[in-house]
């Protein structure tokens, strides 16, 4: 799973670019998140686990009744490196990536990791949707069902209300989380297979999803990956927030189009920006040319 890095700055612009920068360049180990007060550092510090702070020099003072994890202090002061128990003094006014590769050295070296993508081979494919589409799920399937002879997919659903009740699925899974448990064998417990395919359902109750938050919910798909598939398809609900760390990790994210331009423009122009992800992985799937030949030539697209 990834690690949490958080980053909170007086500038929110750079602590947003900053963290944009190290989801880019470091996005397959750990998950940079950006906040505005200390206040808001301390309370997500106090529910959820992390890696490390990075902080500018005006606000470590103020921090250091937080545990847990490495601190990187941003000093204007001073153009070396320097430790000082659990701190590390990093000289800010440099390029971004200089910093993020003194971070990720240190973490590697303390954490005793090289630089690799941790096993992960599986291609995440998330397929998403502004509006409620009555059939995305069933077309995310037929997609599937194109490709299942040439490689092996696991369908992950996240749609709140698809599983009513189940007794599998992820509800097991975000427990398993939850109690520190989770790894592949406890996963593999949830898949189903249904006319050849495979899947891990949704839920068992909606507010099941409301004991973890997002960024949860993106470390649970990056072990999720770790299971031996070519392909992890991901049937996304609407929501852009629950859904905005595994839009990040994605490889590839089908993006439904019912003929609002306007509003697949504002959400690719958004993920590109807000996320600092490539256009080139965002596919357009036209929902007005629904025949099988399109649906063919999309998901070939999809392997190429």
């Amino acid at each position: 799973m990834k690690n949490n890095i958080l980053v909170i700055d007086e500038d929110i612009d750079y602590s947003k670019k900053f963290c944009n920068q190290g989801n880019k360049l470091y996005g397959d180990r750990y998950l940079f998140l950006h906040f505005s007060s200390l206040k808001s550092v301390k309370e997500y510090i106090e529910e959820n686990k992390h890696s490390s702070l990075v902080v500018s020099s005006s606000y470590a003072g103020s921090i250091d009744d937080v545990s847990g994890g490495s601190m990187y202090v941003l000093s204007e002061d001073d153009k070396s490196v320097k430790k000082d128990g659990r701190r590390t003094y990093i000289y800010k006014l440099q390029n971004v990536k200089n910093i993020l590769g003194v971070i990720s050295d240190d973490l590697e070296k303390k954490d005793g990791k090289v630089n690799v993508n941790q096993g992960i081979e599986s291609k995440l494919v998330v397929f998403y949707a502004v509006d409620y589409i009555k059939s995305k799920y069933e077309l995310v399937k037929r997609i599937a069902k194109y490709i299942l002879k040439k490689k092996k997919i696991l369908i992950v659903d996240l749609d709140e209300f698809g599983n009513y009740k189940g007794k599998t699925g992820l509800s097991n899974i975000i427990f398993n989380y939850k109690e520190d448990k989770l790894d592949v064998e406890n996963i593999e417990k949830e898949i189903e297979i249904e006319k050849n395919l495979l899947y891990i359902k949704s839920t068992t109750y909606p507010e099941d999803f409301n004991v973890i938050n997002n960024v949860d919910l993106a470390n649970i798909m990056s072990k999720v990956r770790e299971l031996p598939y070519d392909y992890i398809f991901v049937n996304a609900d609407m929501s852009y927030t629950k859904n905005q760390y595994i839009l990040n990790d994605a490889d590839m994210i089908v993006l439904f189009k019912d003929g609002n331009s306007e509003r697949i423009d504002k959400v690719k122009t958004h993920l590109r920006n807000e996320n600092s992800i490539d256009i080139s992985k965002i596919y357009e799937m036209n929902l007005s040319k629904m025949d099988r030949e399109y649906l063919m030539n999309f998901s070939k697209g999809l392997l190429e």
